[in-house]
């Protein structure tokens, strides 16, 4: 009977939140922004910054209220990402400041409610700005039985859900059989 009572539990579809790479390279950023049904809120945007040149260092700005300007007091800024961040002896970074990746959280907790969220990339080259804009989308991450993720195509995700149906149903009339079948199994060896 348990056994049957954990198959005929709905199944609740679980989030891992993840951490979405962007390189941060010579000329532009890679990928050039997020198409929605990718990210979710509690995901991350990891930037890394991979351009190699001396004396350049990259920033993203956020535009939270998403008014068009980047700089208001509910916006994010990233820390300056260089390419490498010197280090002594021991490895310890000699500038304590100097950053080469940062993480930026999808979520309330910056602010940032789903939505198609503006952001522009800063590059500092020998004190000379260079500018590029881009988008990033996330939705909520709801966690709703029966909930069909963003991947694949319809087609595939409706079989899928048809195959997993199938299986419960087989899987509950094998035990069925079973608990009917083996009382009469047993008392006929006796």
């Amino acid at each position: 009977m348990t056994l049957v009572s954990l198959i005929l539990i709905a199944p609740v579809s679980a989030h891992e939140p993840k951490e979405y790479t962007i390189l941060l390279k010579e000329d532009s950023i890679t990928p050039n922004g997020v198409s929605p049904g990718i990210l979710v809120s509690s995901d991350s945007l990891f930037f890394y910054n991979v351009d190699g040149r001396e004396n350049v260092t990259h920033r993203i700005l956020v535009d939270v209220e998403g008014d068009d300007i980047f700089d208001g007091v509910d916006d994010i800024a990233t820390p300056w990402l260089s390419s490498n961040c010197d280090l002594d002896e021991s490895g310890e970074k000699i500038d304590p400041s100097c950053e080469v990746t940062t993480l930026l959280l999808l979520g309330p907790s910056n602010g940032l409610l789903p939505s198609n969220i503006s952001m522009k990339h800063q590059i500092d080259v020998n004190g000379s700005m260079q500018e590029s804009y881009f988008f990033v989308s996330f939705s909520e991450d709801n966690h709703i039985s029966g909930q069909e993720l963003p991947v694949g195509g319809d087609e595939e995700v409706r079989g899928e859900t048809n195959d997993e149906s199938l299986l419960r149903f087989v899987l509950l009339m094998s035990l069925v059989g079973i608990v009917f079948l083996l009382p009469k199994l047993l008392s006929s060896q006796v």
